[in-house]
């Protein structure tokens, strides 16, 4: 789950334990798993962290790609 940036850094903090807690029961975990979903969880750094290493390597595939937006 993502939120804007401009998000009160208690209502930040608040999503990310309650997402920590869904993640943590073994029910959802099974079904991640099922799916081959990568880990989740984790501090609010370490998520941040994660999105802009998945914007730079998805921006570097576009750039190498050519792919251009229509419209």
């Amino acid at each position: 789950m993502v939120g804007p940036g401009s998000m009160r850094p208690a209502m930040v903090q608040r999503m990310n334990q309650d997402i920590d807690r869904v993640l943590a029961m073994p029910d959802v975990q099974e079904k991640l798993a099922q799916v081959g979903a990568e880990d989740g969880g984790g501090s609010v750094r370490r998520f941040a962290d994660f999105m802009k290493q998945e914007q730079e390597k998805y921006a570097k595939t576009i750039k190498d790609a050519k792919i251009v937006a229509e419209g």
